[in-house]
């Protein structure tokens, strides 16, 4: 679902929105905008939308003194140009892609709280009553991996008996497990096994999902003074899982590569 659909397209709703999230990005420390990998232009540049926006909606909530036809439609362009800023920069994906995402984040940004996902490394405790303890597979893991701006990584995930049609897991496993890791390319010793201890291992419970990369930079060496910056590249093993009888899980299979951008 892309930005457009989670910020109000309505004046009264969106005014409410710019004042929270401009409000709720500089709390915390590190603040949320660092958390969300926002950078420094991106929040200034939300926060010249509020600078913009609040003499002209207080002209427009003024019905007596200051509304007009004109004043409507300034409002209307800011949301537009928030919302387009907004998608080219990935802002809402950002925030999507969070490790760390809570239901506060979810909620401010007007996101389903069902993106909430736990701390990297740690297997979700199951929302459903019961799996089918029985079943293991050998099926693997069907990967399309998608670089985005900002070191995003779109990952859509298929069985391997499918590799198309709408994203979906292995019937039997509510979880896509996976580790990876950001090397440079033409980098030596790459990880071959999912086991390697450079890599770092998260789940999801969806098959379609954005995984940020950006701070995962402990495989990137040093690199000489004045030397241009190789291309980064992500290394990847997905594998299915339960979240309640982890010893059923499926194989890990991989590595899968993509540049990141």
């Amino acid at each position: 679902m892309s930005d457009r659909y989670y910020i109000p397209r309505s004046i009264k709703a969106f005014a409410i929105y710019l004042a929270q999230t401009c409000g709720y990005l500089i709390l915390g420390t590190p603040t949320n905008a660092v958390r969300f990998n926002w950078t420094t232009a991106n929040l200034t540049a939300w926060q010249n939308f509020l600078s913009l926006w609040t003499p002209l909606f207080n002209l427009y909530t003024n019905k007596k003194g200051g509304y007009t036809t004109s004043i409507k439609i300034k409002l209307e362009g800011i949301i537009a140009n928030a919302i387009i800023y907004a998608e080219n920069n990935k802002l809402i994906e950002l925030i999507k892609a969070t490790v760390s995402l809570n239901s506060d984040d979810c909620i401010t940004f007007h996101l389903p709280t069902s993106l909430v996902i736990p701390p990297t490394g740690i297997r979700p405790v199951p929302k459903i009553k019961e799996l089918d303890k029985t079943i293991i597979t050998l099926e693997g893991v069907y990967p399309k991996l998608l670089p985005e701006l900002n070191g995003l990584l779109h990952i859509k995930a298929f069985p391997e008996k499918a590799e198309s049609g709408r994203p979906h897991k292995l019937k039997g496993y509510d979880l896509l497990e996976y580790a990876f890791g950001v090397f440079y390319l033409g980098s030596l010793n790459l990880p071959t096994q999912a086991t390697d201890t450079r890599l770092t291992v998260g789940y999801s419970s969806k098959s379609n999902f954005v995984l940020a990369t950006v701070t995962n930079t402990s495989n990137l060496t040093a690199l000489a003074a004045n030397a241009l910056t190789p291309v980064k590249i992500v290394i990847i093993f997905f594998r299915w899982a339960k979240s309640k009888h982890p010893t059923l899980d499926g194989p890990w299979n991989g590595p899968f590569i993509s540049p990141l951008m």
